[in-house]
């Protein structure tokens, strides 16, 4: 439904924009007789026009996106975060935030992509200047240097999952992977996804609920009863295993 409201708001915006250039068109050709109500009509959208662009034209300076390429094959999978379609999102960028904007999150690489509504031209958003960005409700940060050595990733971007008196982090990877039988005409994006735990400054990859209340020693059978009460599975849902746990532990340290 999301997905679908999103493809629909693009439009809208696209048809607006174009109605808007054949009305500019078109203007000096209308009658006098009802001028005043048509240039009225005109500068509206005019202003609309002007005012999304000027809040968003720093967004299309970067380089020109194209999606990549399925090699002739039938696509199972999506390179892109979530869904092929775009996602609400927020970002941080060049210093300045931008909200309710259409993204996709090209996984593979590293891209930020958003279409000119007006050209429905695709662009890439300048790595270097993004801090951080929200993404259907998932917030993904820069990795600094250090960050990336600790988690062994040449990921620039990781998922905030929880940030209490520890933070986890996911790293994602979808890797383009072609059938091996020479029949089937197919290729998928396959997930490859990594946890870390940082603690103190220091980064511990999570693969597993024991791994996980390992490291949170202080409280390990509390956390292993929470995790069987309410049936967490780390490896059908990490996310959510993930998040309760440490939510739970960080009850438990404040009592």
């Amino acid at each position: 439904m999301t997905s679908s409201k999103n493809s629909c708001f693009l439009k809208s915006l696209t048809t607006l924009f174009t109605v808007f250039i054949i009305s500019l068109l078109s203007v000096q050709s209308q009658p006098s007789a009802d001028s005043s109500i048509y240039l009225k009509s005109v500068q509206k959208s005019k202003d609309v026009y002007k005012t999304f662009i000027a809040e968003n034209s720093h967004l299309y300076a970067g380089n020109e996106y194209f999606k990549p390429s399925t090699q002739g094959q039938k696509l199972i999978g999506t390179p892109y975060f979530h869904t092929d379609s775009f996602l609400v999102a927020s970002v941080f960028y060049d210093d300045k935030r931008y909200d309710s904007i259409l993204l996709h999150f090209e996984i593979p690489d590293n891209a930020l992509v958003l279409t000119n509504p007006v050209t429905n031209t695709s662009y890439q958003l300048l790595n270097e200047k993004v801090a951080y960005f929200i993404i259907d409700h998932h917030e993904f940060d820069k990795l600094d240097v250090k960050a990336a050595l600790a988690m062994h990733t040449n990921k620039l971007y990781a998922e905030k999952i929880y940030a209490g008196n520890e933070t986890i982090w996911g790293i994602y990877e979808k890797k383009f992977t072609l059938s091996s039988k020479a029949e089937d005409q197919t290729a998928t994006y396959l997930d490859y996804n990594e946890y870390y735990l940082e603690k103190e400054n220091t980064f511990y990859e999570i693969d597993s609920e024991n791994k996980l209340v390992t490291l949170l020693k202080d409280h390990k059978s509390e956390l292993k009863k929470f995790i069987s009460k309410n049936k967490l599975k780390f490896k059908k849902d990490p996310e959510n295993t993930l998040q309760k746990t440490l939510f739970y532990y960080d009850q438990l340290t404040q009592q």
